[in-house]
């Protein structure tokens, strides 16, 4: 993993989160709806491979659009699901899965549905997302574009823009998109804020009062 993606990833949505409100910019977190497969203790970062879908009425075997999708995915991204009106459908469910899972995907979020959550469980492909059902979207779904701007469900605002190659950044505190030209500057400060935090922590667990520690770390 690069160093940048690493410190990013060891610091965490929290303390990135942080970083973008002294750089006086609204943090862009995802929608806190958001859950994690397979469970507690998530934690991936990749760019994003962003795909864009609409609900539609449409006749065929399969959405052949959403499998040259997958099939274009390069190892380590992490593709973002817009579903945009999507609603009591799945976006994928396990064999569309293990195929991102073998093209290397280093995590996937989808602002949608997923199904066969037994069998996701049990990949090393970590997923975030909105909702959970049997309900295949052949016939009611289907994507429309790839590696395009994509609209997915915010956190702090309704909507957050995602485009091709910003770096997604997921844990157990949520997931925040970092846009790729603060990608540099994000990580740069990163590492020293985490270890600020370190600090801080070890500090308050010796007693220092909260007050002395704002003053000595700056932040809490």
């Amino acid at each position: 993993m690069e160093p940048e993606l690493r410190s990013l990833r060891e610091a965490g949505t929290a303390v990135v989160a942080d970083i973008f409100d002294t750089l006086g910019r609204l943090p862009p977190a995802l929608d806190n709806r958001l859950f994690p497969i397979p469970g507690p203790g998530l934690s991936f970062i990749g760019p994003a491979y962003t795909i864009n879908g609409e609900s539609a009425s449409w006749s065929g075997r399969g959405d052949l659009t959403k499998l040259a999708a997958i099939d274009a995915m390069p190892a380590g991204a992490v593709p973002v699901w817009a579903g945009n009106d999507i609603r009591g459908v799945c976006c994928f469910g396990d064999l569309l899965a293990e195929a991102m899972r073998a093209r290397g995907c280093a995590g996937v979020v989808v602002d949608g549905g997923v199904r066969d959550l037994a069998h996701l469980r049990t990949l090393d492909l970590p997923m975030m997302v909105r909702y959970r059902t049997p309900a295949q979207s052949i016939g009611r779904w289907r994507v429309i574009d790839r590696q395009v701007v994509a609209k997915v469900r915010g956190a702090l605002t309704d909507w957050v823009e995602v485009e091709p190659d910003d770096m997604v950044l997921a844990d157990d505190d949520g997931v925040i998109v970092i846009p790729g030209a603060l990608v540099s500057e994000v990580a740069a400060r990163a590492s020293d804020w985490a270890s600020k935090d370190s600090r801080a922590r070890e500090a308050i667990r010796a007693g220092t009062p909260l007050v002395k520690a704002l003053e000595t770390y700056g932040h809490l």
